[in-house]
């Protein structure tokens, strides 16, 4: 997740159920997340890569998200936009290095300005040890009609939780819970 601005995390999660042993394995290195979806991969997947879904959930509470251009493929881009009411816009482009259906996405996520020119976050109000540029991979697992989503970021975990980044994507992905149980 990127943010131009946010909230730091204040509030103790208690996600420290089966996550522990994983938290452990990664040391706090990069963010890791791991949801189980009450909806099969192919649909937790589309929610990732339909545009019209996108913009439904891809942005933290009380945000909205738009995209100048998107193409989810590997080798696709993408130019977005996080409208935050309290802090502004937050640009940021990337591309997807690997799409395989149903089971993985793999994307950069960089800082940019509304041409999707890469900038240093810092020089938008960033924490400064915020990286320009990280990677993101999501796997999709399914079982029993179920789907067990992973999601890494290369950025330390403490970090996204001091800078709001890792609850935005908390709050992301139940918004996106939340729209795969209407349907």
């Amino acid at each position: 997740m990127i943010l131009c601005q946010s909230k730091p995390d204040k509030t103790k999660t208690n996600n420290k159920s089966k996550n522990n042993k994983m938290e452990n394995l990664v040391n706090n290195k990069e963010v890791f997340i791991e949801q189980t979806f009450n909806a099969s991969a192919e649909r937790v997947f589309n929610a990732w890569t339909d545009p019209e879904k996108l913009v439904k959930w891809y942005a933290p509470d009380g945000c909205t998200i738009h995209f100048k251009n998107i193409k989810v493929a590997t080798g696709g881009q993408f130019h977005s936009c996080i409208s935050n009411p309290q802090f502004g816009d937050c640009w940021a482009i990337g591309e997807y290095k690997e799409v395989l259906p149903y089971s993985k996405i793999v994307f950069t996520l960089i800082n940019a300005d509304e041409n999707g020119n890469p900038i240093n976050p810092a020089e938008i109000g960033m924490d400064p040890d915020w990286p320009g540029a990280t990677l993101v991979t999501v796997t999709f697992e399914e079982e029993n009609g179920k789907t067990k989503m992973r999601l890494r970021q290369t950025v330390s975990e403490g970090l996204a939780k001091k800078t709001g980044a890792y609850p935005s994507w908390l709050q992301m992905l139940n918004n996106m819970k939340a729209i795969l149980n209407q349907n």
